[in-house]
Order: structure tokens, then C-alpha cells, then sequence
């Protein structure tokens, strides 16, 4: 590129002395050649790859439920990796569980310091359905994580199990629509440990005692789950034990 500028340069300096020249001698002035009109291209911006949301999901669980009309209605619930409570990945998630457990268990309130200093993971979970905004035939039980530590659920008709005690004992599901929960994993030496979500049980049930059913279940675990070994992890089944009123899979003891 820097020869042909030095050439234009060269050119336009001659016509100008030649030009003053002719000035000089009354001569009309030549016209001032126009060098090439050097065009900056700006390059195309190349479309940025959509991040897949599906990448992470440790293992899906899915079953029919009843509406009150008696429609079908299919609900699965997808846990995603998890990650430490501290990491910067993880500020959406505490804030999304803080929001809902901040109480703890009213003697020991839950807050950032807390969650880090007892070595926090935090588990995602994300619950939807076919349908929106239809009654369930009896409320949904939604179950993910430890009953030793904190679970929050966030979504339309969930209320946790039993009403007043929050973040311990589940949630109630009313109405289709979208969930999203996380699940708190601590450690007693205060490092996180990414693998304790496999001490968690997960999943859907109905009242016993309501006459509703839990349909065709169904459990998907990934080769994300399957690279965190739960399938040689002591104490977890896999199998998505659908009795007719529950859909769950999880840690059930060594």
C-alpha cells in the first residue's frame, strides 16, 4: 500500500510546480489532478453463535398430568450444572434464591456471606409445561434438592409445602405455566463441591388421597449427568420410579 500513496504523492507535487511555472509566465493554471479515491470498507459483522440452553442439563424428567377440564397436560423438569454460589456465574441464581429463602429457617437467616461461608453450590432447575395457564386437576408437588438444605421455586401458582415454612419442605404446583427453581448445596468445610447435587431427589407428585395420576414418566440423564458418575454413585437410582402419583429420581440412601 505504500508504494502507490508515495506515487499520488510524487505526481501532485509535480503538477504543482509545473502549474506555479505557467503562473509565472501568464500561462491558465492546469487543472490539479485528482489522485484515486481509496474507499475504507467496514467488514461484515459475522453473526455471534447462539449459546445452545440445552448444553449443561444434568437429566430431564417428564410425565403427564390432568387439567380440571381433563385435558393432558405435560410437565418436565431439567436440571441444570451447578455451579459455586460465589462464582460471578452464579449472581442471577442468588438472586433469584435469596429472594425466596433469604428467612433460612428463622433462627439462622440465609444471605451472600452465609451461602459462601458454608461453601454453597447452587443448582438451577427449570419446570415447564404444554400449556399454559390451565388448572391442574390437583396441585403439583415439585421436589429438586436436599431436604437438609434451602430450595427456592419462582412461578406463577407455586406455593411452598407446607404454607408458611418456605425453601424446606417443597412446593405446590396449581397451574401450568413456567418454574424456575435453584437448590442450595452447602459443605461443612466450607469449599463448594460441585458433585453434592447428587444427594438430592427430584421430581413431580399428587395427593394419594386426590384420585389424580402421574403419567407416562420419564427420565433422560445426559452425558453431562453422566460425566458427574451418577450412574455409579451409591445411594442414587436413576430409574424414575412412576408409581401412578409420583415421578421422581434421585438420592434414596445407601
Amino acid at each position: 500500500m505504500g508504494a502507490p500513496l508515495f506515487r499520488v504523492a510524487g505526481s501532485a507535487l509535480a503538477a504543482m510546480v509545473l502549474v506555479g511555472t505557467l503562473a509565472g509566465c501568464g500561462a491558465a493554471p492546469a487543472p490539479e489532478p485528482t489522485g484515486p479515491t481509496q474507499v475504507s470498507e467496514s467488514p461484515t459483522p459475522s453473526a455471534e453463535p447462539s449459546a445452545d440452553p440445552t448444553a449443561d442439563i444434568l437429566f430431564t424428567i417428564t410425565a403427564n398430568v390432568r387439567a380440571v377440564d381433563g385435558r393432558t397436560v405435560g410437565i418436565s423438569m431439567a436440571a441444570h450444572a451447578p455451579v459455586a454460589s460465589v462464582d460471578d456465574a452464579a449472581s442471577a441464581y442468588r438472586a433469584q434464591f435469596l429472594s425466596v429463602c433469604s428467612a433460612g429457617t428463622g433462627a439462622q437467616p440465609i444471605t451472600e456471606q452465609y451461602l459462601a461461608d458454608n461453601g454453597s453450590t447452587l443448582l438451577p432447575i427449570t419446570i415447564t409445561s404444554t400449556a399454559p395457564d390451565l388448572a391442574f386437576a390437583t396441585p403439583v408437588g415439585l421436589y429438586f434438592g436436599s431436604p437438609y438444605f434451602a430450595q427456592a421455586a419462582i412461578g406463577n401458582s407455586v406455593t411452598p409445602e407446607p404454607v408458611g415454612q418456605p425453601c424446606f419442605y417443597g412446593f405446590s404446583w396449581a397451574k401450568s405455566g413456567e418454574v424456575h427453581g435453584v437448590a442450595d448445596f452447602e459443605n461443612s468445610d466450607g469449599v463448594p463441591d460441585l458433585n453434592q447435587w447428587k444427594f438430592g431427589r427430584y421430581g413431580f407428585s399428587v395427593d394419594p388421597n386426590s384420585g389424580s395420576t402421574i403419567e407416562a414418566c420419564s427420565v433422560t440423564i445426559t452425558e453431562v449427568g453422566m460425566k458427574n458418575s451418577i450412574d455409579d454413585s451409591p445411594g442414587w437410582d436413576p430409574s424414575g420410579a412412576g408409581d401412578g402419583i409420583s415421578c421422581m429420581i434421585g438420592y434414596v440412601g445407601e
